[in-house]
C-alpha cells in the first residue's frame, strides 16, 4: 500500500508543498532549513518520504546526519572531539514526523515505515544515536503512537512548550501576559528601544552579539567570513526573520524566529547582558508576536524544554530548565506537550562521547560562573 523513499536530493518546492498538506509542519522540516544543514562541513541531510500507490506523499521526515561531536567550551576539547568522531555519527531531527493521514491505523503504518527508514540510514552510516523531537502541533500523538517508538527501542522524554493563538486580537494577547512581561515591554517603549530587521550591513553586529552572548555561557565561538556569507544566503530564502534591539545606539539583543505554514517559532533570543536591566530581549519577544500576527501567522511557538519529572533531581532540573521555561511561560501561551525520542545504537561509543560532553558541560559552567564574578 505504501512505499518508502530515502533521498539526499529532492525538489524543494514539492517537498514544502507536501508539508503544507498538514497543519503540523513548521520550518524545521522545510527544504530550505534542511538544505542549510547540509551546507555545513560536518552534516548531511536525508529526506524520508512515504508515498501511496498513486505516488502521493502521505508522510515526511527530514533528518540530519552529523559526523562530528559538538563541544563548545575550548579549542582543545574541539580537537579531541574531532579525534574520537570516528566512533560514529548522530541522526537528529525536529518537528516531525509529519503524517498527512488522520486515520489512526494509517498513521501507525506510515510511522513504522518512517522508523524503518531511519533504521536503514543509521545502519549504513555507523550511527551511535538517533534522536528527534515531535511537533507540538500533532495532537493525535497517543499511547499507541508512542508504543511504536518503544517497540523499536527508543526512550521517550516529555517536553513542554508554550503556544500563543494569534487569531486572538492584540488586546486579548496582551492581557494574557504576566505583569513582569508587560512591565518590560512598557519600559522598553518609554525608553525608545529601537528595533531593526537584520540587513546585510547589520550582519557583523549580529554575529558579534552572538559571540558576546556565547562567552557569557562559557562557549568559545568563532565568526568567520564564510559562515556569515552562507548564513546570509540562507536568510534570504525567507523562512527566518531576525530582529535587533538597540538601546541608546548599542545593540543589546537579537531574536531569531522561523516561520512556515503559518506557524512562528522562537528559534533563538540572545542578550549582550551589557546593561544590568536589559529589556531589549523582552521587547523583541513582544515585537515578534505582533509581527507574526500582522503577517498572517496563526500560532506562535515559544519553543520549550524538558517537562518537570518527580523522579529526576530537582536541583539539576531547575538549573538547566527552570529559568528558561519561566521566561517563556510569562508570555501567556498555552502549555503544550511534545516528545523527545532517543535510540542508542552503539552503547560503548555513546558512553565515551557522553564523557567528553560532560567535561564540556562542566567547563562551560565553570567559565559561565567566572564571567558572572566579573
Amino acid at each position: 500500500m505504501y512505499r518508502l523513499k530515502i533521498e539526499k536530493i529532492v525538489d524543494g518546492d514539492k517537498w514544502n508543498r507536501d508539508l503544507k498538506k498538514s497543519e503540523n509542519s513548521n520550518f524545521f522540516q522545510t527544504f530550505e532549513y534542511l538544505e542549510s544543514q547540509s551546507n555545513s562541513t560536518n552534516k548531511l541531510s536525508f529526506f524520508i518520504s512515504i508515498v501511496d500507490h498513486k505516488n502521493n506523499t502521505v508522510g515526511q521526515l527530514g533528518i540530519t546526519l552529523q559526523n562530528k561531536i559538538l563541544v563548545y567550551s575550548s579549542n582543545f576539547l574541539k580537537s579531541l572531539a574531532i579525534i574520537i568522531s570516528f566512533l560514529g555519527n548522530r541522526i537528529s531531527w525536529a518537528g516531525g514526523p509529519i503524517i498527512h493521514s488522520t486515520d489512526i491505523e494509517s498513521r501507525i503504518d506510515i510511522l513504522n515505515m518512517i522508523l524503518d527508514g531511519l533504521e536503514k540510514i543509521s545502519n549504513k552510516n555507523n550511527v551511535i544515536i538517533i534522536d528527534g523531537y515531535s511537533t507540538p502541533f500533532d495532537f493525535q500523538i497517543d499511547n499507541k503512537y508512542k508504543k511504536q517508538f518503544i517497540t523499536k527501542k527508543y526512550s521517550i522524554q516529555n517536553f513542554i512548550t508554550y503556544i500563543t493563538d494569534l487569531t486572538k486580537n492584540e488586546d486579548e494577547i496582551w492581557e494574557g501576559l504576566n505583569k513582569s512581561a508587560k512591565r518590560d515591554v512598557t519600559k522598553a517603549q518609554k525608553n525608545n528601544v529601537d528595533v531593526k530587521e537584520l540587513e546585510y550591513n547589520e550582519l557583523e553586529n549580529f554575529f558579534n552579539l552572538s559571540k558576546i552572548w556565547a562567552k557569557t555561557k562559557g562557549i568559545e565561538k568563532s565568526n568567520n567570513f564564510v559562515m556569515k556569507e552562507n548564513y546570509w544566503k540562507y536568510y534570504q530564502k525567507g523562512i527566518e526573520k531576525i530582529f535587533l534591539a538597540y538601546e541608546n545606539g548599542e545593540l543589546t539583543a537579537s531574536h531569531r524566529i522561523g516561520y512556515f505554514n503559518k506557524i512562528m517559532y522562537s528559534h533563538s533570543l540572545i542578550n549582550s547582558y551589557s546593561k544590568p536591566n536589559n529589556i531589549g530581549g523582552s521587547y523583541l519577544t513582544w515585537y515578534s508576536i505582533l509581527w507574526a500576527k500582522k503577517n498572517g501567522m496563526k500560532m506562535y511557538d515559544f519553543s520549550g524544554g524538558e517537562a518537570p519529572d518527580v523522579e529526576k533531581e530537582k536541583e539539576n532540573y531547575e538549573k538547566q530548565w527552570n529559568s528558561l521555561l519561566s521566561y517563556k511561560k510569562k508570555w501567556g501561551g498555552k502549555e503544550t506537550e511534545y516528545f523527545h525520542f532517543v535510540k542508542i545504537k552503539k552503547r560503548i561509543s555513546h558512553k565515551i562521547t557522553r564523557v567528553l560532553l560532560k567535561i564540556d558541560w562542566g567547563l562551560r559552567n565553570y567559565k559561565k560562573n567566572k564571567q558572572k564574578e566579573k
